[in-house]
């Protein structure tokens, strides 16, 4: 049972602000966030200007001025809601205008809050030998957030490379690349190139690697995913390897996977298909991508079932895919009726 309040703007800032439950401030934050991202989606797709939400400009400068709140708390108030969790707030998923309309929000408070992000940034980081407990790892987890921010203005990508040069924990580098990777930097494929070479036998690590280039927002990402499954570390046998890569791109990539031209789809179906003779679990579980077809726009919702039928056309499918594609073809069929 989901309980809901229709709290305004101003009365969501007083909670982000002053609420004494940590839960409740983070809750605030993140419908505030949702709100003002939706909301931008719609002036989005009315080909209308965008405009930064001022409530939201003055509850996260409130959150950077916090110096008495657990820090780990705070990164968590500064996370904007994921795509996939905006998508899920709509009836038919705009996907480019969800990415489109949460870009233009986090530039518009990273530009406006640049001097705050980037002073609490220089204080957590203040070069202090790695810890493993808590308070250590909720100033890491508030550095790396604002540092994210910091990324989407132009002293971002230097203060990412001498993150990276200085790290001495997983944590800061992997934020460091992952955000070079994001901005699009010209650092990024050195970076990699370094983590790789100091990774490279290192299984689990590798599969961060692999996750961090498959996440990269954007169409280009296939050709990238296509040329990292020829890597030698790379293996289609391999359950890890293949969700790191595979699964990551069709599960954590909107843009990539649900590319207009169904590049993605075409793709990911051949993979499944693949899959489905060395390990139909697995295939079943990438299958499952394409579950929620029917949620987005006629072009998308097409070029997914003909995948799908393609999918389910190929001699001696294994049941675990067939469940999973029948369930979703009955939902075509439905929808014909």
């Amino acid at each position: 049972v989901k309980v809901f309040f229709d709290y305004s703007p101003e009365q969501l800032a007083v909670l982000i602000a002053h609420d004494s439950d940590a839960f409740v401030r983070w809750d605030a934050a993140q419908r505030m966030a949702e709100n003002a991202i939706l909301e931008q989606r719609a002036l989005h797709a009315q080909g209308s200007d965008m405009k930064l939400d001022p409530d939201l400009l003055k509850a996260f400068r409130g959150i950077l001025s916090d110096r008495r709140a657990d820090p780990a708390l705070l990164a968590e108030a500064l996370v904007l809601p994921d795509e996939d969790y905006l998508a899920d707030q709509m009836k038919e998923v705009d996907v480019d205008g969800i990415h489109a309309a949460r870009k233009f929000v986090k530039q518009g408070l990273a530009d406006n809050l640049l001097s705050l992000f980037a002073e609490r940034y220089a204080e957590l980081n203040d070069g202090q030998p790695y810890e493993k407990a808590a308070a250590a790892m909720g100033r890491r987890s508030l550095k790396n957030m604002c540092l994210s921010y910091l990324l989407e203005t132009p002293v971002g990508e230097n203060l990412a490379a001498d993150q990276l040069k200085s790290s001495d924990n997983m944590t800061d580098t992997l934020a460091a690349i992952r955000g070079l990777i994001f901005a699009d930097s010209q650092l990024a494929p050195a970076a990699l190139s370094e983590f790789e070479s100091s990774w490279k036998e290192d299984a689990l690590v590798m599969d961060k690697w692999f996750a961090m280039q498959a996440m990269k927002p954007g169409g280009k990402t296939l050709n990238v995913v296509r040329d990292l499954m020829e890597h030698p570390v790379f293996s289609i046998q391999n359950p890890n390897k293949v969700r790191a890569l595979i699964g990551v791109f069709a599960m954590l990539n909107p843009t990539g996977f649900h590319a207009i031209d169904g590049s993605g789809y075409h793709f990911h179906a051949d993979r499944v298909i693949e899959l489905d003779g060395l390990n139909p679990q697995i295939a079943a579980r990438m299958a499952s991508a394409f579950n929620r077809w029917k949620r987005y726009d006629a072009v998308r919702r097409n070029l997914m079932k003909t995948e799908l039928r393609r999918i389910a056309a190929v001699d001696n499918l294994s049941g675990d895919v067939s469940e999973i594609v029948s369930n979703a073809l009955r939902q075509v069929e439905a929808e014909a009726v």
